[in-house]
């Protein structure tokens, strides 16, 4: 049985998240976060103080506390970055990004009348995704004990499988063309409802798809069960969890003929190119700021 554990954790231990990208995560999705505040603020001015305009600004200020804890404490020097807390990282990450896509979920399905899409959907949803997950590491621990993860792995490194997964990483960057380019055909040409169920549909399988990294948690159970406190080379630290300190460069300074060094000076921005800079950029960013308000306000208007 340990051996089989030992492979499924094998399966592949150089694939996580480090430290950065734990960091740049949180501002690659920032538009979430100021979508969902901008929802709360222009549900306020249109429908009061409830719950239907709390529920966006609370649930979104909740996940973020909890997201910049979590990386708080993993970059922390008491926290031993071991092997098995890759693992960890890797799970809670997955379960933090189902997360925010459910309260996004959520949020809409409060600020819009729609029966399809109405907040009892959002807890059923959120009630089949424990469902899935408990039954998705039922299967993953059924694996185990069936020895199937070591035919997984040497099947993986086929030429064959090798080709498959560079096709797919190939065509990865357009598939956000194709979904912008889908979206527009369906605004210009399908009803409303049928606009409804296939944007209900498309949340749903982003809230879901994050399960699939629930199979860390158990190859960090594993780890802790059967003592396997290094990878396959003998590693027994997870490096990209390293909180990385900023080397200070010591550049050799140029010296005359006397033997003493010469002080270079950097050139500096004049004060009336700051100041330009200053007046186009204020304006810039108030215009963007008041259009996604107005965006979203008038977008909240026309769903209540």
């Amino acid at each position: 049985m340990k051996n089989n554990a030992r492979d499924l954790i094998y399966l592949d231990t150089r694939r996580y998240m480090s430290l950065d990208n734990l960091r740049v995560f949180y501002w690659a999705i920032i538009i979430i976060p100021i979508i969902m505040v901008t929802w709360g603020i222009a549900a306020i001015h249109t429908v009061g103080v409830n719950l239907r305009s709390l529920f966006p600004l609370i649930s979104i200020g909740l996940w973020s506390l909890f997201y910049w804890l979590f990386v708080l404490i993993i970059q922390s020097p008491k926290v031993k970055k071991t092997f098995e807390l890759r693992f960890l990282v890797n799970g809670i990450s997955g379960f933090l990004i189902s997360f925010l896509f459910w309260i996004l979920y959520a949020s809409l399905s409060l600020l819009d009348n729609n029966q399809i899409i109405g907040f009892d959907f959002s807890l059923w949803i959120l009630f089949l995704y424990l469902l899935f997950s408990a039954f998705y590491i039922g299967l993953v621990v059924l694996g185990v004990h069936k020895g199937i993860f070591k035919k997984i792995k040497e099947n993986s490194q086929t030429p064959k499988a090798l080709a498959i997964s560079a096709f797919f990483f190939a065509i990865l960057p357009s598939a956000g063309v194709m979904g912008m380019y889908t979206s527009k055909m369906l605004r210009a040409h399908a009803s409303d409802a049928v606009q409804d169920i296939l944007g209900t549909v498309a949340l749903v399988l982003v809230i879901f798809a994050p399960i699939l990294a629930h199979i860390n948690f158990v190859q960090y159970y594993y780890c802790k069960k059967y003592e396997i406190l290094c990878d396959e080379y003998g590693d027994t630290t997870s490096p990209n969890l390293e909180r990385k300190t900023k080397e200070k460069k010591t550049k050799n300074k140029p010296h005359d003929a006397n033997g003493s060094a010469t002080v270079i000076t950097k050139k500096k921005l004049p004060l009336i190119f700051k100041i330009l800079i200053g007046i186009v950029a204020v304006p810039i960013a108030f215009f963007v700021v008041v259009f996604l308000v107005f965006f979203i306000k008038g977008f909240i208007n026309g769903i209540s």
